[in-house]
């Protein structure tokens, strides 16, 4: 199920409660308001299996990803 362009996703927090649906907007703020983290899961219907915020593409999202480290 899609809803527009948008994919349709859910996430799992460290105790396995899941969470969702959320567009790709919606996740986008979750992650960068620190409400995701590192070892949280996030699916959509096109994966296998859950896969690790910190290994996806909104892993860009976290907060400090941003920052320049010297």
């Amino acid at each position: 199920m899609e809803t527009g362009n948008d994919k349709v996703w859910y996430y799992a927090v460290q105790d396995g409660t899941k969470y969702g649906p959320y567009t790709d907007s919606e996740l986008t703020k979750l992650v960068r308001n620190g409400i995701l983290h590192a070892n949280d899961g996030i699916w959509m219907m096109d994966f296998d299996g859950w896969v690790r915020l910190e290994d996806s593409i909104y892993s860009i999202y976290m907060p400090g990803r941003d920052e320049v480290k010297a």
